[in-house]
């Protein structure tokens, strides 16, 4: 059985994916249901959603980990281990992976080059930050952020790393990593600098070189290009379930995080949508995906004892839940 760990916010992100990978193969838990729990079923569990605990809701997820993998379950993405996004692009930047650097918005940033842009360290959404071109500017809109009621604890001053695959025209590729297979999976093109699904699909279909872009998306999967540089960044960064969001750059690949926790969407509304053109291969992928992780299950029966001196308090709270309903 694989075990899906998220935070209560953001199961929905396995919506999809459990009644496709079968939930006789897997189910999800939330961690405040985990943290409660005194025994728990052995086999294989994800931890995700790192970013968005606390650093005491993280300690009590390592704990959890700790005693389920002593008592011969399988972990991936192990919360002791696991880098989070600042000491992620640090490291990766150290490692020579990539030529761009972060620092905690309320240390005194001053980056080593312009432009630069401010996130959320905790969470995933970006939006459209601007690009802020000089230290001056930076100190301004740091202190523009606390004058309106923002703390810079929890922020992040990241120096821009981009490049235009045609003039207007920007990538942003993406690649899975699950138990030690690494999976070329999609090619996104947009107008904007933060890359996403493209709104707009007429004015990209009528690109001149749309044609080179859908022809550069199947090279990029079928020949899972890429993979060396990925997986060596996600064993630096102690992730052994995820996907990781990157662009190439002077002809490498400049990763700008990776995702434990990413979205698996409902294949009857994607390929009922997707452009034609791109159906078998990102099916291709998909399968893929979903193969790795199913390789994952560790078919162990039995239960593991939590007994933790940290997590015993909420232990003593616990009250069976219903089981979730699952709707289509």
């Amino acid at each position: 059985m694989i075990h899906f760990v998220t935070t209560r916010p953001h199961g929905t992100t396995l919506r999809f994916l459990i009644p496709r990978l079968g939930r006789s193969r897997c189910r999800d838990w939330y961690y405040d249901d985990v943290f409660r729990r005194k025994k728990l079923p052995s086999g294989t569990w994800i931890f995700t959603d790192h970013e968005r605990l606390s650093p005491f809701e993280l300690t009590l997820a390592a704990r959890v980990a700790f005693h389920l993998e002593r008592g011969g379950a399988r972990i991936l993405n192990h919360p002791a281990r696991v880098l989070r996004r600042f000491d992620l692009l640090r490291t990766l930047k150290a490692a020579g992976i990539n030529d761009f650097s972060a620092w905690r918005a309320e240390s005194s940033p001053k980056p080593d080059s312009f432009p630069v842009f401010i996130r959320n360290e905790y969470d995933h959404w970006l939006g459209d930050p601007p690009l802020i071109p000089d230290q001056a500017t930076l100190q301004a809109e740091l202190a523009a952020l606390q004058r309106s009621g923002y703390p810079l604890v929890g922020k992040l001053v990241i120096e821009y790393a981009g490049e235009e695959v045609s003039p207007g025209v920007w990538q942003r590729l993406q690649t899975y990593h699950i138990g030690g297979e690494t999976i070329a999976h999609t090619n996104v093109m947009d107008f904007k600098w933060v890359a996403k699904d493209v709104k707009d699909m007429k004015r990209l279909e009528s690109h001149p070189l749309f044609d080179h872009f859908i022809a550069k998306e199947q090279e990029f999967i079928s020949k899972n290009l890429y993979a060396d540089v990925l997986s060596r960044a996600f064993e630096l960064a102690g992730i052994d379930y995820g996907r990781a969001d990157f662009a190439i750059v002077n002809g490498k690949p400049q990763i700008y995080e990776i995702n434990t926790n990413p979205y698996h969407g409902d294949h009857e509304a994607l390929f009922r949508t997707i452009h034609p053109r791109r159906a078998a291969i990102q099916k291709y992928s998909e399968d893929l995906v979903e193969k790795a992780l199913l390789k994952t299950d560790l078919s162990a029966d039995g239960t593991v004892k939590i007994k933790d001196p940290m997590l015993q308090r909420y232990q003593a709270w616990w009250k069976p839940r219903p089981e979730p309903v699952w709707r289509p």
